[in-house]
């Protein structure tokens, strides 16, 4: 049986006092015991935002001066395409033109009787003629009866997130969880309502400002909403991305860094949502808005789960800054939870941002893109990534540093947008002002909330093989042995268990002497070669190789 865990306190609440409630066993795992942990998730949350203060837009710093429209520019890059278009004999005039922050927006008319893919055939030699290090063009703009040319822009503007959330765009905003995304081509200010999106899917190259985006979505929400209103999960693999905020007090639990805690967080994150479900079925509420809004005096006196009705849910926000690293290591439990999550959680207040460098399709699957209709991309390599990404191709034309085509909800076209360049010096401000606000240590880990709701936890890997399911094991060193691969990505996918079991039967043959410790990200070095050679492994040849595999945990 695994160690009682201890007790912590929880931001806003006292010492817990719950009686030990036990964690839901899994199969060919010990049961774990938790004592003395809180009994509900609104412990871990409780929050008094009394005197809790919003970040004042200051401690961001505001746009430096604006690009001065250059006449002299703009007339000499119509004639240029006019001219390259007459050379080719393409019957087309140039019009207006529309300056955004990067790019130059062309407006050209074509006669009747001209196929408007003319215009896109010749793209690489009005580039050169522009000499332009890359250019887009819409053939027809989404909606106008004209074809648009981008051009890039010889001096660019600089698009602050301090200077956008400045402006009378976001001070007048009614959205429900605003995103300020950047300035789109026409100058305008563009805003996502997240309730609405309701998740969102990021990719894009190394350096193309996916990570700036991301940062800049936390500190929109930041300083829009208190920890009682707003929670967030924050997942980073590469550790350093999000440690800055690791203090904030809208965090259920400290961010995230490794795979099995994320599996953890999924499954805790579906098991509120069911509750979530469950609670606003009580009070007869068909969505968040509808639960926090509510007449309480109509409240049963207790949920369906025998807990108080609390008066107030706030929203949760999970944000995974790296998603090729999950799904190569725990493909299965990452792409199940978080397609469950998608279709589900919206009405409950529940909420998904994805990032990704590795836009392919063993990254960005089906099942997610289904479930992620809200998509921004960032300059990738190659048209096939942007299709990957958006549906269409474009994005291996940006220019990066922010620049990006977003896919909004529920239109077909795409927008041109600046993403706001968000420096580290407006981050540290940002998290440093709302973490010393923070009510208590963040000394509590998900293991506990997650126990302390119900949720499955599976056991720490045991120190002998004695504690796991002998029948897997024995299936484990059978496929070990069989096709002379040791890794635990294979054992999930061929015993087709989740990362943590994988995990645990692979040290197990580690500590029976057939397969070597890891020494890195590749397979682990077979030691035996054969089912005799090893002492340990005397019963695995009774297994039948037609043995059905275990099923997932």
């Amino acid at each position: 049986t695994a160690a009682a865990l201890p007790a912590a306190p929880l931001p806003g609440a006292p010492a817990a006092t719950a009686a030990a409630l036990p964690a839901a066993p899994l199969p060919g795992a010990p049961a774990a015991t938790a004592a003395a942990l809180p009994p509900t998730l609104a412990e871990a949350l409780a929050f008094d935002d009394a005197d809790y203060r919003l970040p004042p837009v200051e401690l961001l710093e505001a746009d430096t001066a604006v690009a001065a429209v250059d006449p002299a520019e703009i007339e000499e890059n119509r004639q240029i395409i006019q001219e390259t278009l007459d050379s080719f004999g393409i019957d087309a005039e140039v019009g207006a033109a529309t300056r955004g922050p990067r790019v130059t927006l062309y407006e050209v008319s074509v006669s009747r009787g001209v196929k408007v893919e003319a215009i896109s055939r010749i793209a690489n030699n009005l580039a050169m003629e522009l000499a332009a290090v890359s250019l887009r063009i819409l053939a027809p703009v989404p909606g106008q009866d004209y074809v648009g040319i981008e051009v890039p822009n010889r001096d660019a503007d600089t698009v602050r997130l301090g200077g956008l959330l400045r402006g009378d765009l976001w001070a007048r905003s009614q959205a429900e969880l605003p995103l300020m995304m950047g300035r789109n081509v026409h100058g305008a200010d563009v805003i996502l309502d997240l309730a609405k999106a309701p998740h969102l899917l990021v990719a894009g190259a190394t350096g193309s400002g996916k990570s700036v985006c991301l940062n800049g979505a936390i500190l929109s929400l930041l300083s829009r909403f208190s920890p009682r209103e707003l929670r967030l999960i924050l997942v980073d693999p590469k550790i350093v991305e999000f440690s800055v905020y690791n203090a904030l007090p809208h965090l259920v639990v400290p961010v995230i860094s490794d795979v099995p805690t994320v599996v953890l967080a999924l499954r805790w994150l579906l098991h509120e949502m069911e509750r979530r479900y469950r609670l606003l079925a009580a009070v007869g509420a068909r969505h968040l808005q509808g639960f926090n809004s509510r007449d309480t005096a109509t409240d049963p006196a207790r949920g369906p789960d025998g807990e108080p009705v609390p008066a107030h849910l706030p929203h949760l926000v999970l944000i995974i800054d790296e998603l090729a690293d999950l799904m190569m290591t725990a493909r299965q439990d990452v792409e199940t939870s978080l397609a469950r999550l998608a279709q589900m959680s919206r009405a409950v207040g529940i909420h998904t941002i994805l990032a990704t460098q590795r836009p392919s399709v063993n990254v960005i699957t089906g099942i997610i893109k289904a479930n992620f209709p809200t998509r921004v991309a960032f300059q990738v390599a190659s048209q096939v990534d942007s299709r990957t990404i958006i549906d269409f191709k474009g994005a291996e034309s940006l220019l990066g540093r922010g620049d990006m085509l977003f896919k909004p909800p529920g239109v077909a076209r795409l927008q041109r947008l600046q993403s706001p360049m968000v420096s580290d010096a407006d981050i540290e401000a940002v998290a440093g002002f709302v973490s010393a606000q923070s009510q208590a240590s963040r000394d509590f880990s998900l293991l506990k909330i997650a126990a302390a709701d119900g949720v499955a936890v599976e056991a720490a890997a045991p120190e002998d093989g004695d504690a796991v399911d002998e029948a897997l094991l024995r299936r484990a060193i059978e496929v070990v042995l069989r096709d002379r691969r040791a890794s635990t990505s294979y054992l999930q996918r061929r015993l087709r268990v989740g990362y943590n079991r994988a995990a645990s039967l692979m040290d197990c043959l580690e500590q029976r002497g057939i397969v070597g410790p890891s020494l890195g990200p590749g397979p682990r070095e077979i030691l035996v070669d054969s089912l005799g050679d090893d002492d340990g492994a005397e019963d695995a040849g009774d297994e039948p190789d037609s043995a059905e595999a275990a099923p997932a945990s």
